[in-house]
């Protein structure tokens, strides 16, 4: 088969042949590509390649579309082109239902008109603002139903969505207290008859008077004083068994467990700190059962690109919630949900991204994930990658930058040998299409913005609008409370200076150095000095017995 052979017929815009696209594409869809096949020999089942008279021999490229219920993955690094070429046109065309990490907002912004029109409720959780409209709100305890027998479960899955410790197995024990703890404190947060309590705000509140009564000053009546606990006393008489349960750790734990144990699930929960984060989380502005049901709905998720590391588990929190909705179904609807994730390894191991694309399609899920190379799949998923890529019917790869990134997708597809010279030799327009059951091929990538199907039904992209102001606006202002802010740091600088209570040591370490360093209240500073030789004494002993 000689993949290559229009190249030889001439030019066309953003490529080197004559052959026309069409005006118009049947049904709903999602172009994957377009064919450069002089023939095509055999036709996949759950593929549709167009109009049967306008084909190569006529002039005219066929579209390659995925009709069927498969998933999809490409592999392309950063600025190749994978919203231009997959992500907006899968938008601008798939009428069903959507779920979609959009990092800079910009696909809201090109294609939300066209997505109402369709008939699709547009929700956009943008705690940042990005997209300068009013943010919705996603409360993932929302989903929990304190006297369900599933609101363990899902308890626990958001606790390992927010306390990871795959990557640290040698305090895999450390971890799974902290995720026990917070199990618990999320079970007792969601007895809470005020809605204004059930929020991960108040979880993390919750937290930090834990915190604050293994202080010298919170065991003020002695270490053994009920009355000294009252938020430990509070857990262990929750209404629901599994947060006492859970109250029971702080009792059981040695003082330095207890502080490690603390420590993590603060850690876990610090994600959700601030205004911003927690008024998207703390409301869920659109009904969840739409999204079970499968209704007209469009949900981009928008972080900005410099904060997917620090906030990539609140995208995780949010998919987690969503996808678990959709397992709820007991039937499928009329379209499948699709679920585009791009930056997909933002995310960390994901369980359910494994079970959406190897069990759920039964559910009517139809996930299409980015990576920026194959080593980030094999990274988060070592045992379960080649399975994943197994079970997509769509496999597109392109943008290679050197020989290593270009042999990597040689291999995947087994295209052109596993040298993958072959790879590096394509086009800025092509890529390398994999559809099921036929060998890979060399398709020229979609482009919305030229492409005549999409004319007249995307918005401009803000990003590229040469009037649009450089510097962004300001963020939203809040009122700070400056004689509060003081009391708090006299109290935490009591503490690091009474620190003979390891629970407090381990705690409140990085927070009493930088307290000490940010202290300008007259009086202050050479009571600063001393702490600080202090604190550096206690944390540099060779002994380690106050270092650790």
């Amino acid at each position: 088969m000689n993949l290559r052979a229009p190249f030889e017929m001439g030019t066309v815009a953003g490529g080197t042949t004559d052959m026309r696209l069409p005006e118009s594409l049947p049904g709903q869809g999602l172009l994957v590509g377009w064919s450069l096949e002089v023939e095509r020999h055999r036709r996949p089942i759950g593929f549709d390649f167009g109009e049967p008279d306008k084909t190569p021999a006529t002039g005219w490229l066929d579209p390659v579309l995925l009709d069927g219920e498969g998933h999809l993955i490409t592999i392309a690094p950063t600025g190749s082109g994978k919203g231009r070429s997959c992500i907006i046109p899968a938008l601008l065309r798939h009428d069903g239902p959507v779920i979609i990490i959009d990092p800079k907002g910009e696909n809201a912004a090109v294609t939300g008109r066209r997505r109402r029109e369709m008939g699709q409720q547009l929700v956009v959780l943008d705690p940042m603002g990005l997209t300068g409209s009013e943010t919705g709100s996603l409360n993932p305890l929302d989903l929990i139903d304190p006297e369900a027998a599933d609101a363990v479960d899902l308890a626990a899955m958001f606790a390992n969505a927010m306390i990871d410790g795959s990557e640290d197995p040698r305090n895999t024990y450390w971890y799974q207290r902290a995720q026990q703890l917070l199990i618990g404190l999320i079970l007792h947060a969601t007895t809470n008859t005020d809605p204004a309590k059930r929020t991960f705000s108040e979880i993390r509140h919750m937290l930090s008077r834990l915190v604050a009564e293994q202080t010298p000053q919170g065991q003020a009546g002695g270490a053994s004083s009920r009355r000294a606990m009252p938020m430990r006393n509070e857990i262990l008489r929750s209404p629901h068994p599994e947060a006492r349960l859970a109250a029971s750790i702080l009792q059981s734990t040695s003082d330095q467990g207890l502080g490690s144990i603390l420590s993590m699930t603060q850690d876990g929960v610090d994600f959700l700190r601030g205004p911003l984060v927690d008024k998207a989380t703390s409301t869920t502005s659109f009904d969840l059962a739409a999204v079970t049901r499968g209704d007209p709905l469009s949900i981009y998720l928008v972080l900005p690109p410099h904060m997917l590391e620090s906030h990539g588990r609140l995208l995780r929190l949010w998919v987690m919630a969503l996808l678990s909705l959709i397992t709820r179904r007991r039937s499928k609807p009329e379209r499948s949900t699709l679920l585009i994730l791009d930056e997909a390894a933002q995310l960390g191991s994901l369980p359910q991204l494994r079970q959406a694309i190897t069990l759920l399609r039964g559910y009517g899920v139809q996930a299409w994930s980015f990576w920026q190379d194959v080593s980030q799949l094999r990274r988060l998923y070592p045992a379960d990658w080649e399975t994943m890529v197994n079970n997509c019917a769509v496999v597109q790869a392109f943008g290679a930058l050197n020989l290593m990134a270009s042999r990597s997708m040689a291999q995947l597809t087994g295209f052109g040998g596993d040298d993958g010279r072959a790879v590096l030799d394509l086009e800025d327009h092509e890529m390398l299409l994999q559809i099921a059951g036929d060998e890979a091929i060399v398709a020229r990538k979609p482009d919305y913005l030229t492409d005549p199907a999409f004319r007249e039904q995307f918005d401009a992209n803000p990003y590229h609008d040469p009037h649009r102001p450089v510097m962004p606006p300001p963020p939203p202002r809040i009122q700070l409370d400056v004689s509060d802010a003081t009391s708090q740091t006299s109290g935490e600088l009591r503490a690091a200076e009474g620190m003979d209570n390891p629970v407090a040591r381990l705690i409140d370490r990085n927070r009493a150095r930088r307290r000490i360093d940010e202290m300008d209240e007259p009086g202050w500073q050479e009571r600063a000095d001393r702490l600080r030789e202090r604190l550096l004494a206690k944390w540099s002993d060779p002994s380690g017995k106050d270092g650790q």
